[in-house]
């Protein structure tokens, strides 16, 4: 097995090309390239201990997740939930990417801008009407939790991977 992200050995094999490109029409948006080798490697489970990354082909398939966290995310928000991300304005352009078990939040994938050229990430708090917004995308966003710098309210724990329960990829 190849080394993956944090020198971990990659656990599964890639989703096919049309998984991912079904996701992508349905965003309307190209996902960032270090977010889709992150899930092809380690997605389908759970890493920092409550972090649940889901996989194309897993489980609970990732265009599925993405669609019910986005209509938990914009609830709130007035016909938001009804055009597809890339068509969206506002917070209505972020895509779910992670969901953390420990506590309801959602991380979400924030797409460039014409002010910000790069990828962030957002975890919107669900404990409290808050997004907070992390820059440099998702590799950035995983080694800052590596580093031990949680979000507000998530438990500190080091880089743990458990697969999804009853998972076809493993």
């Amino acid at each position: 097995m190849s080394a993956g992200v944090f020198g971990l050995p990659e656990r599964f094999r890639p989703a096919s090309p049309e998984s991912w490109r079904e996701i992508e029409v349905w965003a309307g948006l190209e996902l960032p390239r270090d977010y889709k080798q992150f899930v092809d490697g380690f997605g389908d489970a759970v890493v920092f201990g409550h972090l649940f990354i889901a996989h194309p082909e897993g489980v609970d398939p990732l265009l599925k997740v993405m669609q019910e966290n986005r209509r938990t995310f914009l609830a709130d928000e007035e016909g938001a939930s009804g055009a597809a991300p890339g068509e969206s304005s506002g917070i209505g352009r972020f895509l779910p990417w992670a969901y953390h078990d420990f506590n309801g939040d959602i991380c979400l994938l924030v797409p460039p801008s014409a002010d910000n050229l790069d990828w962030a990430v957002a975890v919107s708090f669900r404990q409290c009407p808050e997004v907070q917004i992390f820059p440099g995308g998702v590799t950035e966003f995983l080694q800052a939790l590596a580093r031990d710098e949680f979000p507000r309210g998530w438990p500190r724990v080091g880089f743990d991977w458990a697969s999804a329960e009853g998972s076809p990829l493993i």
